[in-house]
């Protein structure tokens, strides 16, 4: 067994009760939801959106600006010697089954990033 694995799995189920419980998320319902973190050149970014049955994901960003630096943490603890950091990730909840995943890119990050053009794109590919 990895012996980063129970920390990964902290971070990932603290990060998750930090979203379910994020007054922005909270006020809209959902069924499933994505968070989008992508780091470029001296910039990172936050996005997120919620799922209602069938209907597409519509944005619904936490607010909680400590949900960044355990973003920041899962990156740092997620980091391979030699090798570059993830520059995207995608943390996926269901609400019904409680469970929680998450998928690190470290090819084409840009895949990830959110803009007015490319939201509803990236909304489609993030749902769980």
């Amino acid at each position: 067994m990895d012996k980063d694995a129970p920390i990964l799995n902290a971070l990932v189920v603290e990060i998750g009760r930090m979203i379910a419980g994020d007054r922005k998320v909270a006020a809209q319902p959902w069924d499933k939801y994505a968070l989008v973190a992508w780091y470029g050149e001296g910039i990172s970014t936050l996005n997120g959106f919620r799922y209602v049955g069938e209907e597409p994901g519509q944005p619904a960003t936490p607010a909680a600006p400590e949900l960044e630096d355990r973003i920041d943490a899962l990156r740092a603890a997620t980091r391979v010697e030699g090798r570059d950091a993830w520059r995207a990730c995608v943390v996926r909840l269901d609400k019904a089954t409680g469970k929680a995943s998450v998928v690190f890119a470290y090819e084409d990050p840009d895949q990830w990033r959110v803009t007015p053009q490319t939201v509803a794109e990236v909304a489609r590919r993030a749902r769980p």
